[in-house]
Formats: structure tokens, sequence, C-alpha cells
């Protein structure tokens, strides 16, 4: 194509990107206030539990009273597991929270270095009109529309290439939490079966390198749903990854109800699984349409060659 039409071409699509950030800027905000609701819930759920264990290992009215019908250890022991799954959603959610602000940021400065696009556009527009009025080319204007249609869709096919990209980092990540996970459930069979110390700390060792891709897989997900938002804004297409905004609870759940039991982290590997698979289902759509969107992209090429070929 010539210069001119692939500058026109350029400033389109940058309007339709700074429209997109512009979208996302708003979910990124919506989302960074439902993260600090949850950061300061969590923090609270977090301060009680403690102050319940504080509460059994002083001396109190219920730990007497707990002591004397020897009940005392296990209750203290079930608050102890239950400051531990309050110090980790809480932890989790302060990531997460740091994670969207760290992300609100650089989408910001990605939104300024896009500059006014729809000022040089409009520039670049006029300036074919007024050479189409002088010339009277009924075809200039069918090729402008055609170009513009060009524009639109590989805007369109870029964002569905960056919900690809984000779908197929998230399903790398949940991939090695997967990994990790299974080393943990192996290494537990080892420990029910007398593996002592060793076996306990490496099967403890491979849960928090679980834990660890578990949390980037969710700021993954969390991007993927907003690429995937975008999509179907853009193509009215149900396209989505329903609970990958809230899989990171249940996979603690899974694992905190007993530290130590075996099928609980063969509940968190489920979770983590599931969510695997409905990322992998998603991605498969999403390259079906990156790929019709390609073809009809090749289509209108091919007419607006033709179109300019015939004005020669």
């Amino acid at each position: 194509m010539e210069q001119y039409h692939e500058r026109l071409i350029t400033e389109k699509e940058k309007m339709r990107e700074l429209e997109r950030l512009s979208r996302q800027e708003g979910k990124l905000k919506q989302e960074l206030d439902e993260l600090e609701s949850k950061e300061f819930r969590l923090k609270k759920q977090l301060d009680e539990e403690k102050i319940d264990v504080e509460k059994l290992e002083g001396f109190s009215l219920e730990g007497v009273f707990l002591s004397v019908f020897g009940r005392k250890e296990e209750k203290l022991e079930q608050e102890k597991r239950e400051v531990l799954a309050a110090q980790l959603k809480w932890t989790e959610a302060k990531e997460a929270r740091q994670d969207t602000e760290e992300e609100l940021i650089d989408l910001r400065k990605r939104m300024q270095s896009l500059g006014d696009p729809t000022q040089r556009y409009n520039e670049l527009l006029m300036e074919r009109q007024n050479q189409l009025v002088e010339n009277n080319h009924e075809a200039g204007e069918r090729g402008i529309a055609l170009l513009e249609k060009i524009a639109d869709l590989q805007a369109d096919q870029k964002e569905i290439n960056e919900a690809i990209h984000a779908g197929k980092q998230a399903q790398s990540t949940l991939s090695r939490a997967i990994q990790a996970l299974e080393k943990a459930r192996n290494w537990g069979t080892v420990d029910m079966f007398g593996g002592g110390l060793i076996s306990t700390s490496i099967k403890h060792s491979n849960i928090d390198t679980a834990k660890n891709h578990v949390h980037r897989a969710q700021s993954l997900l969390r991007t993927f749903a907003r690429e995937l938002d975008d999509i179907g804004h853009t193509f009215h297409a149900d396209v989505s990854i329903s609970g990958g905004l809230t899989f990171m609870d249940y996979f603690f759940d899974g694992l905190i109800s007993d530290w130590l039991v075996q099928d609980q982290i063969n509940n968190s590997m489920d979770q983590v699984q599931q969510m695997n698979r409905k990322t992998g289902r998603t991605l498969e759509q999403l390259n079906r349409l990156e790929s019709d969107t390609g073809q009809t992209i090749q289509q209108l090429r091919v007419e607006w060659e033709k179109l300019m070929s015939a004005e020669k």
C-alpha cells in the first residue's frame, strides 16, 4: 500500500488502541476499588483470628474451660490454622492490589505515549478529501472506506492477539503450578509412610512454589479477562473465563483446610487444572476468531489493490 494509506491505517489503529486502553483503565480502577475493599476486610478478619489465638494462649475463661475438658490444644490448633488461612488470603489480596496499581500506572503511560491520534487521523483524512474533491474520484472515496475497514479489523486482530498472548501466559503459569502440586502430592505420599522431616519440608517447599505460580496466574487471568471483555465488546461474542478472578480463594481453601492432609493437595490441584482447561478452551475460540479476522483483512486488501490499480 502507498505510504499515505499506511499512515492513515496506523493512526486509525492508534485511535482504536486509545479507546481500548481507556476502557481498560475504567475496569482497572473498578478492580482496584474491589481489591482495596477485599484487602481491608481480610486484614480485619486476620486481626480477629489473631486475637482468638492470643486468648487461648493467655489466661481466659474460655481457655480454662477448654483445659478442664482436655480440648484446649485441639481448639488452639484449629485457631492457628484459621490465622494461617487469613494471613495467606490477606497477603494475596494485598499483592493483587499492588499488581493492579502497577498495571494502572503502566497503562496510563501507554495512553500518554499515543498522544492524539484522532487529530492526526482527521488531518490525514482532510488532506485526502481535498484531493478527492479536486480530482472528483468516486473510487477514492471507496478506497478510504476500505482502508477504514482494514484499520478497524487490524485493530480487532491486535486485540485478539493480545488476549491470546495473555491467555497463553496464564496457561503456562497454571501448568507450572500443577507440576509443583504434583511434586507436593508425591512427597506427601512419602510423608504418609513415615518420610520424616525431609519429605515434609520438600512437600511444603513445592506447595509454596505452587502458591507463587497461582498468584502470578491470578494476575494474568485478570489481564486475560479484561482482554476478553474488549473482544466481546467488539464482536458481541461469548468469550469469557468464568471464575478466573476468584479461583485463588478456592485454591487456598483447599490447601488450608488441613495443611498436611493429602486430599487437600488434590483438591487444590483440581482447582488449578479446571482453570487451565477453561483457559485452553477459550484460547481455541480466540485462535479461530483471529484466523477468520485475518482472512477478512486479506480479502479487503485485495479489493483495495484492485480498486487502486483500476484508477492508475
